[in-house]
């Protein structure tokens, strides 16, 4: 848990770093954990991030090590598109554990401006949306997945159709969490241990068509 908590005390100090500079990811790991092949799988991830995210000349700022990595990023694309990445690992501390024994948390956030007129979310169904579902009239079932449901409260459009289309395979394994646009924000959130970078251009072309014809 020490270590953990020191790496989330770092990862808070990103945000304020990404706005003035920018910056590269670093490791933050002992000798021994150098050894272990979690921290050169986490070294890749962050690795292949960084180029990502510099190869469009946008801002970067993490750090990780054999137990977890927290990694933002920041791009113009237009508009500012914000992308957070962590994994977090509980274990007894043993580091060439097998991945099947180790609680994994994995996570990542694309986000920007609000792309729709209206407010939704879209969201892991749940046990009580089976009454829900009876009784709202925004709650509904995504056409493709039982799994999810959206909550809107106009009709959806071609555009939301469309996002939805680019975002299906990741429907289909699950690894959306969650999809809100607020009176700010739009963004998506992932449980995933894959960057699908190819995705979020899809997507981030897709926002970027919206504004052109805005």
């Amino acid at each position: 848990m020490r270590i953990l908590s020191r790496h989330f005390r770092y990862a808070r100090d990103v945000m304020l770093n990404l706005k003035t500079k920018k910056l590269m990811i670093e490791q933050n790991s002992s000798t021994s954990e150098m050894n272990s092949p979690y921290f050169v799988r986490n070294k890749e991830f962050c690795n292949k991030f960084e180029n990502f995210v510099l190869e469009k000349n946008g801002k970067v700022k993490g750090i990780y090590n054999a137990w977890s990595f927290s990694v933002i990023g920041k791009i113009k694309n237009p508009n500012i598109w914000t992308l957070n990445y962590k994994k977090s690992t509980f274990t007894s501390g043993n580091l060439f554990l097998s991945t099947k024994t180790q609680n994994l948390l994995t996570s990542a956030e694309w986000k920007t401006k609000n792309i729709f007129e209206s407010n939704f979310k879209v969201r892991r169904k749940m046990t009580v949306d089976f009454f829900n579902l009876q009784t709202s009239k925004s709650l509904s079932k995504l056409d493709f997945s039982d799994k999810y449901v959206i909550d809107i409260k106009i009709q959806k459009g071609d555009f939301l159709d469309k996002l939805f289309m680019i975002l299906k395979p990741l429907f289909l394994t699950n690894e959306i969490y969650e999809i809100e646009n607020s009176k700010d924000d739009f963004r998506i959130e992932l449980r995933t241990e894959k960057h699908h970078f190819e995705i979020f251009e899809r997507v981030a072309e897709l926002k970027k068509t919206k504004h052109n014809s805005a």
